[in-house]
C-alpha cells in the first residue's frame, strides 16, 4: 500500500531576529507601554531601535494658513528630537543604539513610510485598546499600521 501524501504541507515560520525595530511614540504613558519591548528585542538581538514620532496637524487648522501657533514648525520638530532623545536614554540600556526620527503628516502613514525606507524587520507600537463606538470614533493608528505594514508588528494593548 502506498503511503498517503497530505496536500497540506506544515509551512515553518522564519525567525524573528530583527535587526532594525522601529518603534513610534506620541510621548503618552500608553505609548511608553511598549519601550520595554523594543528594549528587550534590541537587547537580545543586537538591534538599532529607530524611536519616531509624528507630528499631526490638527484636522480643524489644515485650511488655515496663517494663524500664530506657540511653537513654529521648526521648534515642535526640535522639541520633539530632544524629547526623543530623552526618552531614548530614560527607557533604553546605553548598550541599545537608538536613532531618533520626527516626521510630519498622517501618523499611520509616516510609520509605515519610515519602516519601508529604513527596512526595518519589526514595527512595535501600542494600542489603547479601545472598541465599538470609541474605536470608530478615533480610529486606531495600530490596527492601520497592521493592515498596511510590510514587515511583523507588535502591538502592545494598554489600558484606556
Amino acid at each position: 500500500m502506498a503511503k498517503k501524501t497530505s496536500t497540506k504541507e506544515k509551512v515553518t515560520a522564519p525567525a524573528l531576529r530583527p535587526g532594525k525595530i522601529l518603534v513610534s511614540t506620541d510621548f503618552s504613558e500608553n505609548a511608553r507601554q511598549a519601550l520595554p519591548y523594543a528594549n528587550g528585542y534590541a537587547e537580545e538581538f543586537g538591534s538599532v531601535v529607530y524611536l519616531v514620532h509624528v507630528i499631526e496637524p490638527p484636522p480643524f487648522m489644515s485650511d488655515i494658513q496663517d494663524v500664530p501657533l506657540i511653537l513654529s514648525d521648526k521648534q515642535m520638530q526640535q522639541k520633539a528630537r530632544d524629547d526623543l532623545e530623552a526618552l531614548g536614554v530614560q527607557e533604553f540600556n546605553p548598550s541599545v543604539r537608538v536613532e531618533t526620527l520626527v516626521r510630519k503628516g498622517k501618523a499611520y502613514q509616516e510609520i509605515i513610510a519610515a519602516a519601508r525606507e529604513l527596512n526595518v524587520d519589526l514595527i512595535i507600537i501600542s494600542t489603547h485598546g479601545y472598541t465599538g463606538l470609541k474605536h470608530t470614533l478615533l480610529g486606531s493608528t495600530a490596527e492601520r499600521v497592521v493592515r498596511h505594514a510590510h514587515c511583523p508588528v507588535l502591538v502592545v494593548r494598554t489600558g484606556e
